[in-house]
Protein backbone atom coordinates (compact mmCIF):
# COMPACT_ATOMS: atom_id res chain seq x y z
CA UNK A 1 0.00 0.00 0.00
CA UNK A 2 2.20 2.48 -1.66
CA UNK A 3 -0.52 5.53 -2.92
CA UNK A 4 -0.53 7.84 -0.27
CA UNK A 5 -3.98 9.74 0.25
CA UNK A 6 -4.62 12.40 -2.45
CA UNK A 7 -2.17 10.88 -5.02
CA UNK A 8 -3.00 11.03 -8.56
CA UNK A 9 -2.21 7.46 -10.42
CA UNK A 10 -1.68 6.75 -14.08
CA UNK A 11 -1.55 3.13 -14.93
CA UNK A 12 -0.65 2.81 -18.23
CA UNK A 13 -1.38 -0.32 -20.62
CA UNK A 14 -3.77 -1.20 -17.80
CA UNK A 15 -4.84 -4.60 -19.71
CA UNK A 16 -8.09 -5.76 -17.84
CA UNK A 17 -7.64 -3.16 -15.31
CA UNK A 18 -6.20 -5.63 -12.08
CA UNK A 19 -3.91 -2.49 -10.59
CA UNK A 20 -6.20 0.08 -11.58
CA UNK A 21 -9.08 -1.31 -9.95
CA UNK A 22 -7.15 -2.43 -6.92
CA UNK A 23 -5.68 1.09 -6.45
CA UNK A 24 -9.18 2.64 -6.99
CA UNK A 25 -10.98 0.50 -4.44
CA UNK A 26 -8.22 -0.48 -1.81
CA UNK A 27 -6.33 3.31 -1.73
CA UNK A 28 -6.86 7.20 -1.01
CA UNK A 29 -5.94 8.02 -4.68
CA UNK A 30 -7.88 11.07 -5.45
CA UNK A 31 -7.60 9.59 -8.81
CA UNK A 32 -7.12 6.49 -11.01
CA UNK A 33 -6.37 7.13 -14.93
CA UNK A 34 -6.22 3.72 -16.94
CA UNK A 35 -5.33 3.46 -20.44
CA UNK A 36 -5.81 0.69 -22.43
CA UNK A 37 -5.71 0.09 -26.01
CA UNK A 38 -7.20 -3.24 -26.38
CA UNK A 39 -11.01 -3.09 -26.75
CA UNK A 40 -11.91 -6.27 -25.34
CA UNK A 41 -9.37 -5.52 -22.42
CA UNK A 42 -11.01 -2.29 -22.02
CA UNK A 43 -13.88 -3.21 -21.82
CA UNK A 44 -13.77 -5.87 -19.25
CA UNK A 45 -12.19 -3.01 -17.26
CA UNK A 46 -14.96 -0.83 -17.71
CA UNK A 47 -17.44 -3.54 -16.78
CA UNK A 48 -15.48 -3.89 -13.59
CA UNK A 49 -15.98 -0.63 -12.90
CA UNK A 50 -19.17 -0.46 -12.98
CA UNK A 51 -19.33 -3.44 -10.14
CA UNK A 52 -17.21 -1.25 -8.07
CA UNK A 53 -20.15 2.02 -8.43
CA UNK A 54 -22.83 -0.92 -6.69
CA UNK A 55 -20.05 -1.30 -4.00
CA UNK A 56 -20.51 1.12 -1.11
CA UNK A 57 -17.75 0.18 0.98
CA UNK A 58 -15.20 1.36 -1.67
CA UNK A 59 -15.54 4.64 -0.58
CA UNK A 60 -12.25 7.46 -0.44
CA UNK A 61 -12.41 8.50 3.14
CA UNK A 62 -12.42 13.22 3.39
CA UNK A 63 -13.46 12.90 -0.28
CA UNK A 64 -16.50 10.53 0.13
CA UNK A 65 -16.24 9.50 -3.82
CA UNK A 66 -16.44 6.14 -4.70
CA UNK A 67 -14.03 3.62 -6.18
CA UNK A 68 -15.75 3.44 -9.63
CA UNK A 69 -15.90 7.74 -9.05
CA UNK A 70 -12.06 8.18 -8.93
CA UNK A 71 -11.33 5.38 -11.52
CA UNK A 72 -10.98 6.73 -15.30
CA UNK A 73 -10.91 4.53 -18.15
CA UNK A 74 -9.35 5.62 -21.48
CA UNK A 75 -8.93 3.70 -24.78
CA UNK A 76 -6.42 4.08 -27.21
CA UNK A 77 -2.67 4.21 -28.11
CA UNK A 78 -0.93 5.53 -24.90
CA UNK A 79 1.47 7.20 -27.14
CA UNK A 80 -1.46 9.00 -28.75
CA UNK A 81 -3.21 9.61 -25.39
CA UNK A 82 -0.01 10.29 -22.92
CA UNK A 83 0.65 13.87 -25.30
CA UNK A 84 -2.86 15.18 -24.16
CA UNK A 85 -2.28 14.79 -20.48
CA UNK A 86 -1.01 17.63 -18.11
CA UNK A 87 2.68 17.49 -17.61
CA UNK A 88 3.74 16.97 -13.77
CA UNK A 89 0.32 16.15 -12.63
CA UNK A 90 0.74 12.15 -11.32
CA UNK A 91 2.00 11.71 -8.61
CA UNK A 92 2.51 7.99 -9.63
CA UNK A 93 2.64 5.47 -12.73
CA UNK A 94 2.50 2.08 -12.99
CA UNK A 95 3.46 0.63 -16.37
CA UNK A 96 4.60 -2.54 -17.37
CA UNK A 97 7.27 -2.32 -20.27
CA UNK A 98 5.40 -3.74 -22.95
CA UNK A 99 6.39 -6.64 -24.87
CA UNK A 100 7.63 -5.91 -29.05
CA UNK A 101 7.29 -9.35 -30.15
CA UNK A 102 10.64 -10.45 -32.57
CA UNK A 103 12.14 -6.64 -31.38
CA UNK A 104 11.93 -7.26 -27.88
CA UNK A 105 14.38 -5.83 -25.63
CA UNK A 106 15.08 -9.10 -24.17
CA UNK A 107 16.86 -9.63 -26.90
CA UNK A 108 18.65 -6.37 -27.11
CA UNK A 109 17.30 -5.98 -30.50
CA UNK A 110 14.14 -3.53 -29.40
CA UNK A 111 14.02 -0.42 -28.02
CA UNK A 112 13.31 -1.66 -24.30
CA UNK A 113 9.86 0.87 -24.09
CA UNK A 114 11.86 3.66 -24.56
CA UNK A 115 9.38 5.41 -26.57
CA UNK A 116 6.84 5.31 -23.59
CA UNK A 117 8.89 6.39 -20.90
CA UNK A 118 10.08 9.58 -22.58
CA UNK A 119 6.15 10.24 -23.39
CA UNK A 120 5.16 9.51 -19.51
CA UNK A 121 8.07 10.64 -17.10
CA UNK A 122 6.80 13.97 -18.25
CA UNK A 123 3.85 13.88 -16.86
CA UNK A 124 5.01 12.99 -13.22
CA UNK A 125 5.58 15.43 -10.52
CA UNK A 126 8.13 16.20 -8.64
CA UNK A 127 9.39 13.35 -6.19
CA UNK A 128 7.02 11.13 -7.94
CA UNK A 129 7.30 7.27 -8.22
CA UNK A 130 7.56 4.98 -11.40
CA UNK A 131 6.88 1.70 -10.81
CA UNK A 132 8.04 0.15 -14.37
CA UNK A 133 7.21 -3.59 -14.66
CA UNK A 134 9.94 -5.21 -17.01
CA UNK A 135 11.17 -8.88 -17.56
CA UNK A 136 14.40 -10.04 -16.07
CA UNK A 137 16.36 -13.29 -16.27
CA UNK A 138 18.07 -15.21 -12.87
CA UNK A 139 21.69 -13.83 -14.14
CA UNK A 140 20.04 -10.16 -13.89
CA UNK A 141 18.92 -10.25 -10.63
CA UNK A 142 18.99 -8.25 -7.66
CA UNK A 143 20.21 -5.50 -9.75
CA UNK A 144 18.47 -5.51 -13.07
CA UNK A 145 21.31 -3.49 -14.64
CA UNK A 146 19.59 -3.33 -17.89
CA UNK A 147 16.39 -2.35 -16.96
CA UNK A 148 18.02 0.43 -14.51
CA UNK A 149 20.16 1.75 -17.46
CA UNK A 150 17.19 2.08 -19.40
CA UNK A 151 15.45 4.23 -17.21
CA UNK A 152 18.62 6.42 -15.99
CA UNK A 153 19.10 7.33 -20.40
CA UNK A 154 15.27 7.69 -20.19
CA UNK A 155 15.75 9.96 -17.42
CA UNK A 156 19.02 11.45 -18.64
CA UNK A 157 17.74 12.26 -21.97
CA UNK A 158 14.55 14.56 -20.63
CA UNK A 159 17.21 16.01 -18.13
CA UNK A 160 15.28 14.68 -14.93
CA UNK A 161 17.03 12.62 -11.70
CA UNK A 162 16.15 9.46 -10.55
CA UNK A 163 16.91 7.26 -7.90
CA UNK A 164 15.90 3.73 -7.91
CA UNK A 165 14.42 2.86 -4.41
CA UNK A 166 13.68 -1.02 -5.16
CA UNK A 167 13.85 -3.85 -7.28
CA UNK A 168 11.18 -6.93 -6.77
CA UNK A 169 10.52 -10.16 -8.45
CA UNK A 170 6.83 -10.00 -8.60
CA UNK A 171 6.09 -13.56 -10.42
CA UNK A 172 7.41 -16.01 -12.53
CA UNK A 173 7.04 -16.12 -16.58
CA UNK A 174 8.96 -18.79 -17.31
CA UNK A 175 12.05 -20.42 -15.92
CA UNK A 176 14.32 -18.90 -14.31
CA UNK A 177 12.62 -15.64 -16.36
CA UNK A 178 10.97 -12.88 -13.72
CA UNK A 179 8.42 -9.90 -13.78
CA UNK A 180 10.55 -7.71 -11.90
CA UNK A 181 9.21 -4.05 -10.78
CA UNK A 182 12.04 -1.48 -10.53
Amino acid sequence: QQVARGERVLVVFAGVGMEALQIAARTEASEVLAIEKNEVAAECLRRARRMLERNKTATCPGSGMGAAERLHVMEGDAMDILPTLEKESYDRIVAPRPKEGSQDGDLGTGDAGTPFLLEMLPLLKMKGEVHWYDFAADRELPNCDRTRQILEAACRSLGLEMEVIHVAKVGSIAKRQWRVCV
